[in-house]
């Protein structure tokens, strides 16, 4: 079962009064208690019941946020279904626009051609990569790779190299 931890500072700034002694700590908002805790290794868990059996969501808005953004009419299916155990939702009013939906939603712009096309013969053009060090060396003891492609052919042709320092030389063969 996993927990979460809780800030003592963030608590104080908002109001509350924490008290730690003989292993046990309590927690006051407003001069009632709002938590009490027993030590275990060095943090101490918090022995909370539950505060209601029903899960409330102020919106549909705070819900379609929550669910990453997922479609309305989806949410609103949920809901009215009952798909969701013990939830209410609390207003069905939802942003005519919502801007992270409208971002992730938005066409990306082509890249722009440098040098307005391909190759018209051959070695015209060559692109090249180089990648390694790999984490287990080739049979041939080779821990760096470069891949050169002809932009004319597309001919590909990849080269093994023990060292970076080999790619020059076996370039030029």
């Amino acid at each position: 079962m996993g927990f979460n931890l809780m800030s003592v500072g963030m608590m104080e700034e908002r109001g509350a009064e924490v008290s730690v002694k003989g292993g046990k700590t309590i927690i006051k908002m407003n001069e009632k208690i709002a938590a009490c805790g027993t030590r275990k290794s060095a943090l101490y868990h918090l022995d909370m019941a539950p505060m209601s059996d029903v899960a409330a969501v102020a919106s549909l808005q705070l819900l379609h946020e929550r669910l990453g953004h997922v479609n309305v009419a989806g949410v609103r299916r949920m809901i009215y279904n009952k798909d969701i155990d013990g939830f209410k939702c609390f207003s069905m009013v939802v942003k005519d626009v919502c801007e992270p939906c409208v971002y992730g939603k938005a066409a990306m712009t082509p890249m722009p051609s440098a040098g307005g096309g391909r190759a018209t013969k051959r070695l015209q053009l060559v692109h090249s990569d180089l990648g390694g060090p790999m984490s287990e060396p080739s049979r041939g003891c080779a821990l760096y790779f470069c891949i050169f492609t002809d932009d004319f052919f597309r001919w590909t042709d990849v080269v093994l190299l023990q060292s970076k320092s080999d790619l020059l030389s076996d370039y030029k063969k």
